[in-house]
């Protein structure tokens, strides 16, 4: 490979493009002229893969398996240029920001790819990299490009890859894994759907004449890596500047309260949105609270218009709007609920070979579940224990520690269990030596769990060090990101009210989240994935396409194009239900903490015990909060003077027990 790019005859005619401007595709032969020099001013390589028409003439798959010198005749069809030259070393960097998904483009996702892809181009600004925005095709997908003024090794672009991956969830960032193979289609080129590449914002003699260097790269990456999400993304700080007069009408937390006050939704409005709904589901706001929430908040701009793809924005309708903030809210109960029973966030670990050793135990559990389904049985008990054993290995990895407090209603409620269903789950687990129970339950302090070796241990592990030093921390931390994301969208999709026993089952919302990673499923591949019989995967695949929820694919069954659950789970009668056993299980908690402290009363000496009014006694100090541990009515007793847990509970149930309420107040 040469130090610098080829440089063949011609030139190509200067190209300036506004931010608010879209090209006119020319449908001239001189257009495929200039898409092609330009890819043979820019190609690492001396030939590019072209796509080949199949007997009819037609071009219906997206796939590039012919070769095409690089000369001065241009492809008949469709090409794409390899980023990397055959030594490996890339001289061209694509981003390619995806709205897709297996049933063609999703208008929700590539309006977020369109606002991840400006995201990025801000922060290459930032950076001064000069650098090309193209629409990729008529569908709206979007190209960052880069060149190099030099070959940048492949383990330094995967990096940066990966960086870009943790920041931007619509980047497909294969190619920049791939040095060999790793190919797109260059800026002008043709699409087989009839439209071209064609510049949003850029210059393309920025490409011809290359100023970004190998220093430049990997600033990019150290830059990405620092702006990345957090773990637990509520936390991550906000992606633009804050309106410091805004105040939300409700409470949040100081992570949501910066996030409802960025000004215009930031640098990615899609995600500040989200975010915005995440905190208000975290603190207990209700739909209504986030409809108004809509209309003022500076951080929910993506709630009132929508990215243009020409660096403006548009109004969204009433309707619209409406649909798209109850769909958001809904999707951000689900994943308030899985992150609820987290503890607060501690300090970073200052040895990451505990985390290292913990990134390798998820992977190794993930592997499991598909890669040897048939380990776990074939009955809906073993689905359940692979969903708690993913609710354990979810809240080991946001943790960073091995062992991890979790009581068994937040397990179910994790994983849209029953408490006796989890409990189960985690008695089998114990047996099977999954996991291992450290400490047991005591009073309000949940049992402390940790996979066993066979997950948990490090590979090489010898004496108190391993043999092979941990991962770098940069990709140690993107490879946790990603498992985060992912073990978060396996929770969520099944935990629904309809994938509960009274619903389709625990194994239909295994069938469903499984359709996320999976484009299409046949009966004996879903049943292979899961462990169960054929018959039973039947069964399953029947009741979800009775309610419209999976469609017919040309490779066998697929998840509809609309998200049906709520309106299923309506129809059978089931709606509400796990907000239904997230209160039940409360009052539960609550009256055990009740009955803790009349404990604790009991065995105080006679001049330690605080006078306590019954519970029904009608209080003259109403005040929700005061400093100090709370103090609790004395708690119902029957007429033989043992303690009533019945009667307890239906105070607990009613109310009675809250701070503030007529009948009690935390000041008595």
């Amino acid at each position: 490979m040469p130090e610098t790019l080829p440089q063949p005859m011609g030139s190509l005619p200067e190209r300036r493009v506004g931010v608010s401007s879209t090209p006119a595709i020319a449908e001239d032969a001189n257009a495929l002229l200039r898409a092609w020099d330009l890819t043979r001013r820019l190609s690492p390589r001396g030939t590019v893969r072209v796509m080949k028409r199949d007997a009819y003439g037609r071009l219906d798959e997206n796939s590039y398996p012919s070769t095409h010198m690089v000369g001065p005749g241009a492809p008949s069809t469709p090409w794409c240029m390899n980023l990397a030259d055959e030594a490996g070393l890339f001289w061209v960097l694509c981003f390619d920001f995806d709205g897709k998904d297996k049933h063609g483009v999703d208008p929700e996702l590539m309006e977020l790819a369109r606002d991840e892809s400006d995201a990025l181009s801000t922060v290459l600004g930032e950076l001064s990299i000069a650098h090309v925005v193209c629409q990729s095709s008529g569908t709206g997908g979007r190209h960052v490009w880069v060149a190099l003024n030099a070959g940048v090794p492949a383990d330094e672009i995967a990096a940066l890859g990966r960086a870009a991956r943790a920041n931007y969830r619509t980047l497909d960032h294969g190619m920049l894994h791939n040095a060999r193979t790793g190919a797109a289609r260059p800026p002008l080129s043709p699409h087989r759907d009839g439209s071209r590449s064609s510049v949003l914002r850029g210059r393309l003699d920025s490409l011809l004449a290359p100023s970004t260097d190998a220093e430049m790269v990997a600033e990019l990456a150290r830059v990405l890596d620092k702006r990345k999400p957090a773990p637990r993304a509520l936390e991550t700080a906000p992606s633009g500047p804050v309106d410091a007069r805004h105040h939300a009408h409700r409470t949040l937390s100081a992570s949501g309260t910066a996030h409802m006050a960025t000004i215009g939704g930031g640098s990615n409005p899609s995600w500040t949105g989200f975010m915005c709904l995440l905190a208000a589901a975290h603190a207990g706001w209700q739909l209504a609270d986030v409809q108004h929430a809509a209309k003022v908040a500076p951080g929910m701009e993506h709630y009132r218009s929508k990215n243009t793809g020409r660096g403006t924005r548009r109004a969204r309708s009433a309707a619209e709007a409406a649909e798209r903030l109850g769909r958001q809210w809904e999707k951000a109960q689900q994943y308030a609920a899985i992150q609820r029973p987290l503890p607060p966030t501690g300090k970073a670990p200052a040895d990451l070979t505990e985390l290292d050793g913990i990134v390798g135990a998820v992977e190794a559990v993930l592997g499991s579940f598909y890669t040897a389904p048939g380990r776990w049985g074939s009955t809906e008990s073993a689905q359940s224990q692979r969903s708690v054993l993913a609710a354990l290995a979810y809240l080991s990895l946001q943790t960073g520690k091995r062992i991890v407090a979790a009581s068994i209603r937040d397990l179910a409620l994790m994983t849209g269990l029953g408490r006796t269903t989890a409990a189960d789950a985690l008695v089998a687990l114990t047996e099977q030596d999954l996991i291992e129970r450290v400490s047991s339950s005591d009073g309000g302090n949940a049992a402390e769990w940790r996979m066993t070796p066979e997950f948990s241990t490090t590979s090489g592990t010898v004496r108190s060090q391993p043999l092979h030093n941990p991962r770098p921390p940069a990709d140690l931390f993107n490879t946790r990101a990603d498992q985060v994301a992912t073990l978060e969208n396996l929770l969520a999709d099944q935990r629904h009210d309809l994938f509960t026993r009274a619903g389709l089952g625990h194994l239909a919302g295994k069938v469903y989240a499984l359709l996320r990673q999976i484009p299409a499923l046949t009966v004996e591949s879903a049943a292979r994935l899961l462990g169960v019989s054929t018959k039973h995967t039947i069964t399953v695949l029947s009741r979800l396409r009775r309610h419209r929820l999976i469609i017919r694919h040309p490779e066998g069954w697929a998840r509809s194009k609309r998200d049906l659950r709520h309106y299923a789970a309506k129809l059978i009668g089931v709606a509400g239900i796990l907000v239904d056993r997230a209160n039940r299980y409360q009052k539960e908690r609550e009256v055990w903490a009740w009955w803790l402290a009349e404990v604790n009363q009991m065995n105080s000496t006679p001049r330690r015990r605080i006078r306590r009014p019954h519970v029904s006694s009608r209080t003259l100090q109403f005040v929700d909060d005061l400093p100090g541990e709370r103090q609790w009515p004395r708690y119902p007793r029957a007429a033989d003077g043992r303690a009533d847990h019945k009667e307890a509970r239906y105070w607990a149930v009613n109310g009675m027990l809250d701070p503030g309420s007529l009948w009690y107040s935390s000041a008595a």
